[in-house]
């Protein structure tokens, strides 16, 4: 999938502290700062940190040091195998998608979009297949219209809520 060249964003590679505001403020607001809105495997060598930024400031975006823009949206991919699901995929055909999430103001107009295209082109380059998360109940919509397909049924995370596994295969499994 790629963004229209005439997009109101852009994907940039962020360090994964550039992230926390962001999923402070969208995915974990119960935590009680910025700094505690980290996962297990923010840092590992296998890990790549997107953002997507409107070219303009925005006075309810995210603002980070020698970058320029807003930043809207934030995601993070792993290799990680899936284990909550029976997957028709083998584990190193797959990169997991999690920690996405993008601010109330752009939603509906392409920065989720544009997010998954850089987190699909990064599948890509990684010589990979699928694309998979825990998708969040709200979100169910916005995977589905993207081609995204449910693995599983709903099950609840505690203090986030109902999710269920969906994937992305963009080309057949290796054999």
């Amino acid at each position: 999938m790629r963004v229209p060249s005439d997009s109101a964003f852009e994907v940039h590679e962020l360090r994964p502290e550039e992230t926390r505001e962001l999923r402070h403020r969208v995915l974990w607001p119960h935590k009680r700062s910025a700094q505690e809105c980290v996962i297990d495997v923010d840092e590992a060598d296998h890990a790549t940190h997107l953002g997507v930024f409107m070219a303009e400031p925005a006075p309810w975006g995210v603002s980070l040091d020698g970058r320029a823009g807003a930043l809207v949206g934030v995601c993070s991919l792993f290799d990680q195998p899936c284990t909550r699901c029976a997957v028709p995929w083998e584990n190193e055909d797959a990169l997991r998608l999690r920690v996405m999430g993008t601010l109330p103001e752009v939603r509906g107009q392409g920065a989720g979009t544009a997010l998954i295209a850089g987190a699909l082109d990064e599948v890509v380059r990684r010589g990979k297949s699928v694309l998979w998360c825990d998708a969040r109940e709200v979100a169910f919509g916005f995977y589905e219209r993207l081609g995204f397909g449910f693995m599983n049924e709903k099950y609840e995370l505690p203090d986030v809520g109902p999710h269920r596994t969906m994937a992305l295969v963009l080309s057949s499994p290796r054999n």
